[in-house]
């Protein structure tokens, strides 16, 4: 293991020399705008000696870009740079006709969403008082369960809210640091009352839960309250999703924290930064990334779990509140390592190369990624209740033996024959091969006491079923076509599954007990990422991502006003989806439905977004309920599910 760190290490920081870079754009626009002012004041001294701290280079490898390996760096790819990076800056104004910048300085960006929605039906009228026998993951009101008021009701609705900002505090030249953090996360609005039993407003000990507030119900209340967690919500106002410093050496770009993780279409590495996405994939990580002709090579050293963690003897994080935390050992750690090899336009030279050779000299464009991903883990540490433990001493570790290989594959072609005509194929394919030779949490018994198969020992009768097996694999394909005012395409994906696998992502587990007579040790079902979004009910909500299933899209929309800046149009789309292993659908049949939808938008390109979105979902026999006996008789049948929902999106 050390060998393997101190070679990391070595890849790291000994890369082939990449030239130096400057940041893209506020510093380029700050200095214009100085210029611009010195110009106008007449001051020509003040215009030739005001710059911009970052020394003029050629670039290859964007400090300012984002190296999210594989994605698209622009959806249009007509404009070359982030949003932001366009304003003019006229910072310490009030001292005099110049602009002056200086080191540190923030950029800022960020994205604020308000999103209504309707849910009609979504539990497809197949829930019964046994929540083992229903097919879909969502209970229906609570004037259909709750038994003392019985009413009858179908939708559900809210309204829900979101501040991602992201800002960047850039130290010198060569240094910044990164953040991103969400402001009332997905917070439903009206889900803070400061009155009533949800608002925690204590009058002393009773267990009548009206008597023990001030303001009893919601319909005395002022307002809304912050959310707290564990006060009046399970979330804090503020959480900090992602902090990283990013260094650039003469050697390469090295960054290290916890950052976000994407990759090609965002199909197993999401980092969740669409309007309408509610995850993103964050990876704590020490990362090293150079360009070696035309391509970039990325090395990164992953941390996933460190296990058990905490402090020594009788300190604990109540009297150590200062104190540093750390890993009681080594072998129980889940560790990480990729190495990626892809060839596509970072810096903002080579995006401006692109769009000229598109647009200009009309020229297909073909860019490529390889993602290779290995994890490790030797042992699982668990804890006795009450859980976590706050030392070593209320923690046992089980043998895992686990390891996993992921390679992946991105794939994308692009041409402009003329103007207002587009042609994008872009592919993404991925496999995990692997073990875990125990599975010991699952059976909850002695690795040692199972050795013996002879033992007649009822805990051990499970013991061949420890070791599994994983051969999983998936891909996306998508082919979107433009003729002036009318885009259109298909989108194709596929998930292999497993016979003893759970129904989606949302019920049930990735480990489960082989069924009845049957030996099958191999976990074979493959999940795309939660925030590859493909529709709106079918697989989003309902199952949580593709996942044991193959899918075909086709879609239309039309822009009726177009223009550089901004575009006003509808969309139409349908889905349908297929299940590639029946005995792991509650109804034991392949269809699982059908969904139309429709949208209405206006978009100002990279600075606002405002969408309404109608969905209908006719789900098929793979969602019947249906019992487990031989005859597999009929429990339940579903009905359709729709779907309204009203977004509003800012950029900055």
């Amino acid at each position: 293991m050390n060998r393997l760190i101190l070679a990391l290490s070595s890849v790291l920081f000994c890369m082939p020399s990449l030239a130096n870079a400057e940041d893209d754009g506020q510093l380029d626009a700050a200095k214009k705008a100085g210029e611009a002012a010195a110009k106008a004041s007449g001051d020509k001294s003040a215009a030739k000696t005001n710059k911009a701290p970052a020394k003029k280079t050629k670039s290859k490898l964007s400090f300012g870009s984002d190296l999210s390996w594989g994605q698209a760096a622009n959806s249009k790819q007509t404009r070359a740079t982030a949003p932001g990076h366009d304003l003019k800056a006229n910072w310490n104004a009030a001292l005099g006709p110049v602009s002056n910048i200086g080191y540190p300085w923030i950029e800022q960006h960020g994205t604020f969403r308000f999103r209504t929605q309707m849910f009609y039906n979504f539990d497809l009228d197949t829930y019964r008082t046994n929540a083992a026998l229903q097919s879909s993951p969502f209970m229906p009101p609570l004037t259909q369960t709750d038994q003392r008021i019985r009413r009858d009701g179908e939708s559900q609705s809210s309204a829900n809210m979101r501040l991602r900002y992201q800002p960047t505090v850039h130290i010198s030249d060569a240094l910044r640091i990164r953040a991103t953090m969400d402001i009332f996360d997905n917070l439903i609005l009206g889900s803070t009352p400061d009155g009533g039993p949800h608002a925690q407003r204590s009058l002393g000990s009773t267990s009548d839960v009206l008597a023990r507030n001030d303001v009893q119900l919601e319909v005395f209340e002022d307002g809304q309250r912050p959310p707290e967690s564990g006060v009046n919500s399970w979330r804090d106002s503020v959480r900090m999703k992602r902090l990283w410093g990013e260094w650039k050496t003469p050697l390469g770009l090295v960054a290290m924290g916890r950052m976000p993780s994407h990759w090609g279409l965002g199909m197993i590495a999401n980092d969740g930064n669409c309007l309408d996405c509610d995850f993103g994939d964050s990876v704590d990580r020490l990362m090293g990334a150079t360009k070696i002709a035309d391509t970039y090579v990325a090395v990164t050293w992953d941390f996933p779990s460190e296990g058990a963690t905490g402090f020594s003897g009788n300190q604990t994080a109540r009297n150590q509140p200062g104190g540093q935390a750390y890993d009681f050992d080594q072998r129980d750690d889940a560790n990480q390592f990729v190495v990626a090899l892809f060839r596509k336009p970072i810096s903002r030279e080579e995006q401006e190369k692109r769009i000229r050779r598109l647009n200009q000299e009309r020229k297909p464009v073909f860019d490529w990624g390889v993602y290779n991903r290995i994890r490790t883990q030797s042992l699982e540490s668990g804890y006795q209740p009450p859980a976590p433990a706050e030392s070593s001493a209320g923690t046992e570790l089980y043998e895992v033996d686990a390891y996993t290989y992921t390679p992946d594959l991105w794939l994308k072609f692009e041409y402009r024959p003329a103007k207002g005509i587009n042609y994008r194929i872009e592919f993404e394919g991925a496999a995990t091969f692997g073990s875990i030779k125990e599975v010991p949490l699952l059976f909850n018994e002695d690795a040692e006491g199972c050795v013996d198969p002879t033992e007649e020992l009822p805990a051990c009768e499970s013991w061949r079923l420890r070791e599994r097996q994983i051969q999983r694999f998936g891909y996306a394909l998508h082919f979107d076509a433009q003729h002036e005012a009318i885009h259109w395409g298909l989108h194709h994906g596929l998930a292999s599954g497993d016979s003893n696998g759970s129904f989606g992502r949302l019920i049930g587990s990735e480990i489960n007990l082989p069924r009845a007579g049957t030996t099958d040790k191999d976990l074979t079902a493959f999940y795309f990422d939660r925030d590859y979004l493909v529709d709106r009910i079918m697989f989003r909500q309902m199952l949580g991502g593709v996942s044991n299933a193959t899918y075909f899209k086709p879609y239309l929309r039309y822009d009726f006003i177009q223009e550089d800046a901004e575009a006003w149009g509808f969309q139409l789309s349908s889905i349908y989806g297929y299940a590639l292993e029946e005995d792991a659908t509650p109804g034991k049949a392949n269809s699982l439905g059908l969904e139309m939808d429709i949208e209405l938008f206006i978009e100002e390109f990279d600075r606002f977004r405002w969408s309404f979105a109608y969905a209908v979902f006719f789900p098929m026999a793979a969602f019947d309920v249906r019992d487990s006996t031989s005859d597999r008789n009929l429990l339940a049948e579903p009905s359709a599910a729709q779907l309204l929902q009203m977004n509003f999106g800012f950029q900055f």
